[in-house]
């Protein structure tokens, strides 16, 4: 099945859920969260869009939770996501007080570090997405080769956080199917400190979030600044006009489902979840209110003005079962992957 139509097809089935889900739990939830404080963790660090985009999330969620609690957002940035999913599903307490905010390989980091992401993600109290996303491999214009045939023979440094991150998992996949010259530099925490990084000549570019370019370095993408190499995910900006997907680079069945698995990300995009044990009255209230930030037109607005992003929420049991369909992927296209993310 297409990926696209297969994520419209649970997104409209995660709504029709919530349509048809009974309202009793506002009762129970409205009491429980009057004059509480509900904690958003992000599992990255500030600045980036996983960072910006929880924040206004959780603006929108204090107007449409029951009760009308305080909702606060704090980071807690390490392995792409993976250190914070840890504690929430360890650790936090199980009462809907304390919520997680991902970045989007928080599923296949299950797969691909078993040994660290010590979580399950069919235990995880799935929210909702606002958000897919499309991952580019971006240099600047101080990198040394600016074009795909350059860099397979010169080599460029890039930038990456955690192995669970598309920000790391991108310009690894890249380097292993396209032979592309690339000096992976660890050790930031996220997206915002590598752009720093790269002002600073530290490395030559990044494979993050067509989207966080938009929103952190708007002039960078106008004055072309940025140059695009090869790209994953969503590819419908005219930034991409001609910049091939990296699908059509490879030539084997083989390859062409490891881009799928790694492209599993975009779709996902950015999911709010609680941990397991949570009652489900405050589950179903979670995913309402959410359902009804996403359907907010202020919450639209925010979006495009702050993030200049649109929106494309997944709910409820739709994320649910997106989660379900990546961890049901086949062994051999997993052991793969964990050999592209190990090369180094």
């Amino acid at each position: 099945m297409n990926s696209t139509y297969r994520h419209r097809r649970v997104s409209l089935l995660g709504f029709v859920w919530l349509l048809l889900m009974s309202t009793s739990a506002w009762p129970q939830a409205d009491a429980f969260y009057a004059g509480r404080t509900v904690t958003i963790l992000v599992g990255s660090g500030p600045g980036g869009i996983t960072d910006i985009s929880a924040r206004e999330i959780g603006r929108f969620l204090e107007r449409h939770m029951p009760g009308s609690p305080t909702v606060i957002v704090k980071n807690m940035p390490g392995g792409g996501s993976v250190t914070m999913t840890n504690y929430l599903y360890r650790s936090a307490p199980k009462d809907g007080t304390v919520l997680g905010y991902a970045l989007p390989a928080i599923i296949t980091a299950q797969l691909l570090e078993p040994r660290r992401a010590r979580y399950d993600g069919r235990e995880v109290n799935w929210i909702g997405s606002a958000f897919r996303t499309t991952n580019v491999l971006s240099v600047n214009s101080t990198a040394p080769a600016m074009t795909l045939e350059e860099v397979r023979h010169e080599p460029i440094a890039i930038g990456v956080t955690g192995r669970g991150s598309p920000i790391y998992q991108m310009p690894a996949l890249a380097r292993s199917l396209l032979g592309l010259q690339l000096n992976i530099i660890a050790g930031y925490d996220g997206g915002n400190e590598i752009t720093l990084a790269m002002e600073r000549g530290e490395v030559h570019g990044q494979g993050t979030a067509l989207e966080y370019w938009a929103m952190s370095r708007p002039q960078w993408l106008e004055s072309g600044e940025l140059t695009h190499l090869v790209y994953i995910g969503v590819g419908n900006s005219p930034y991409l006009a001609n910049v091939p997907h990296m699908r059509e680079l490879v030539t084997t069945e083989d390859d062409r489902r490891l881009i799928e698995f790694f492209e599993t990300s975009a779709t996902f995009g950015f999911p709010l979840f609680a941990p397991p044990s949570v009652p489900e009255d405050r589950i179903a209230a979670l995913r309402q209110a959410f359902a009804a930030v996403v359907a907010d037109q202020d919450f639209i607005d925010a979006v495009r003005s702050t993030m200049k992003m649109e929106i494309s929420p997944t709910v409820g049991e739709a994320l649910e079962q997106l989660v379900v369909d990546a961890i049901d992927t086949p062994e051999p296209i997993v052991a793969r992957a964990r050999a592209v993310l190990d090369a180094d």
